[in-house]
């Protein structure tokens, strides 16, 4: 594959609620040393619409993700949410974009106020922005949206978040992101901490969220399988690079770059034609303080070519809306059988 490559942006949509371009985030590590998280990422999202970010821990998705909030602020890029750039904003005019921008947490238990109440905890985002709004109108809002998250109102009015399941717990998580009206929600692993039986009922939680209240979501997993029915988009991450990003059904069938084959060979199923390529992925992730030069994934990966080693592949269509960031992609008339779920 060769060419200069450009970012997998829709330019003939009028409908991108978030565009993220060349984001780099960067964090000191002593001695001089800088840790590179991300690493010129670019990606968009349109309204309504639900992008999965994967990859291995330690890939740079949820460093992602909250830069892409300003939490912290990106060390250089630009987040353009609303056609109003956020990297530039600072103090009150960035305080008020944070309603619109929500965050469900890993944990569910460790992200609640262990001292309040859970109709407490999922009110206090409305009773800070709400200035002087009624309080029959807050008691309102704060009961139809805990209902709607499939909690008991009464109930959620005097016990604390600890006396909860984990899936419960992350059923309050959900409601408190919802009271505000959002209209972005940053997923951040939000069922890995829960037991399996539990994943399926909060990801359909969220699809039921989605679709009643006009979301839009930005779903972190290091699972293929959990994000593939939720998402209509599948944007893969190595050591902060994209490898390749496709609409879901796409990336499944006909999966390009090594490292999409290696995950997606990882789920456990029977007649999965992809085990053989998580077989021949080994060793741990480079040193993000030291990446290796060319592509990061050459270190790994079976099919590396010198030109791999020195030289770093750009974006490149493969597909419709379907790119990939490889010297070697995988492209096959073939498609995948894989059963996700």
């Amino acid at each position: 594959m060769a060419g200069s490559g450009h970012a997998p942006l829709r330019d003939d949509r009028d409908d991108i609620l978030i565009r993220v371009q060349d984001l780099v985030m960067e964090f000191p590590a002593g001695g001089g040393k800088v840790v590179h998280a991300v690493s010129g990422v670019s990606f968009d999202v349109a309204e309504g619409e639900t992008l999965g970010l994967v990859g291995e821990s330690g890939s740079g998705k949820s460093t992602t993700a909250k830069a892409v909030i300003q939490l912290p602020r990106p060390t250089s890029g630009s987040v353009v949410f609303r056609d109003q750039e956020l990297t530039t904003l600072k103090g009150e005019a960035l305080r008020k974009t944070r309603p619109e921008l929500q965050m469900i947490f890993q944990d569910p238990i460790s992200s609640l106020n262990p001292r309040r109440t859970v109709t407490d905890v999922v009110g206090e985002g409305i009773r800070i922005w709400g200035g002087k709004t009624d309080g029959a109108f807050t008691e309102n809002r704060i009961n139809e949206i805990l209902e709607a998250v499939g909690l008991d109102p009464k109930v959620a009015g005097v016990r604390y978040p600890h006396e909860f399941s984990g899936g419960q717990a992350q059923r309050i998580s959900v409601a408190r992101s919802l009271v505000l009206d959002p209209k972005v929600i940053v997923c951040d692993e939000p069922v890995s901490a829960l037991d399996v039986s539990v994943q399926a009922q909060i990801l359909n939680l969220l699809e039921d969220m989605k679709e009643r209240y006009g979301l839009t979501l930005l779903f972190i997993s290091h699972d293929l399988s959990v994000v593939k029915n939720i998402s209509d988009r599948v944007a893969v991450m190595y050591m902060g690079k994209l490898c390749e990003i496709s609409p879901s059904d796409g990336l499944y069938a006909n999966p390009a770059h090594p490292y999409t084959r290696a995950l997606l060979g990882a789920i456990p199923e029977p007649d999965n034609h992809l085990a053989s390529e998580a077989e021949t992925l080994s060793g741990e992730l480079p040193s993000a303080i030291e990446p290796p030069p060319g592509c990061r994934f050459h270190t790994r990966c079976k099919y590396a070519s010198d030109t791999c080693r020195t030289d770093e592949p750009q974006m490149e269509a493969i597909g419709d809306d379907h790119y990939v960031a490889c010297w070697h992609p995988i492209i096959t008339d073939n498609p995948v059988t894989i059963k996700a779920s």
